[in-house]
C-alpha cells in the first residue's frame, strides 16, 4: 500500500480552493465595476433627444437670436476715408462734401489690401460719379443716406472679384451740404 501513496497527488493545504473562488469574486467585482462606470459616462455624457418638436424649434430660435446678437455686436475692420466733393445736381450754387469709409471682414486681408489699393482711383471716381447725378432733394433728405450707402456697397461688391469677398457695409464719417 506504500506505493499507492507516491504515484497520487499531494492533498490541497486548507484554503487552497478558496483561493480560487476568491479571484473569480475578484475579477466579476471588476467587471461589475467597469460596467456601471461606462454607464454612468455614456449617460452623461451622450445628449438626451428633445422630448418633442416644440423643445427642438425653442432651442433653435434661441440659438439664431444668439448668433443674431454676437453679428450685431461684431464690428469689422475699416478702410481709410475716401472723401469729394461734388456740384449738386440741377442746382449752380449746391454742393457736397462728403468722406466715406468701406467695412470688410477683420480677418480678410486680401479683401483690405484691394479695396486699399482701389480706393484712391476706381472707388472715388465711382463715389463722384454717383453723388453728383443725385438731386439736392436726395441729398439733403436724412432718410436717403441710407439708399446712397447701400447703393455705393452694391457698386462697391459688383466691382470685386468673387474670391476676395464683399465689403459688409458703406459709412459716411463726414457729410455737408451747401
Amino acid at each position: 500500500m506504500p506505493d499507492d501513496k507516491k504515484g497520487a497527488a499531494p492533498a490541497p493545504a486548507d484554503g487552497g480552493e478558496k483561493k480560487k473562488g476568491g479571484n473569480m469574486i475578484l475579477v466579476i467585482g471588476i467587471i461589475v465595476g467597469v460596467v456601471v462606470i461606462q454607464t454612468a459616462a455614456v449617460y452623461l455624457i451622450v445628449p438626451k433627444p428633445p422630448a418633442n418638436e416644440e423643445e427642438v424649434a425653442q432651442k433653435a430660435k434661441a440659438d439664431s437670436l444668439k448668433k443674431a446678437a454676437e453679428d450685431a455686436t461684431k464690428v469689422g475692420a475699416f478702410t481709410d476715408p475716401i472723401e469729394i466733393t461734388v456740384n449738386i445736381a440741377g442746382t449752380d450754387d449746391h454742393f457736397l462734401k462728403a468722406a466715406i469709409i468701406y467695412e470688410y471682414e477683420e480677418k480678410n486681408d486680401k479683401l483690405g489690401a484691394e479695396l486699399t489699393k482701389r480706393a484712391p482711383t476706381m472707388y472715388k471716381d465711382m463715389m463722384i460719379k454717383h453723388m453728383s447725378s443725385l438731386s439736392l432733394t436726395e441729398i439733403t433728405d436724412p432718410s436717403e443716406r441710407d439708399k446712397i450707402c447701400k447703393d455705393l456697397q452694391r457698386m462697391v461688391n459688383a466691382s470685386l472679384p468673387e474670391p476676395l469677398g464683399k465689403i459688409l457695409s458703406v459709412r459716411f464719417t463726414n457729410y455737408i451740404t451747401q
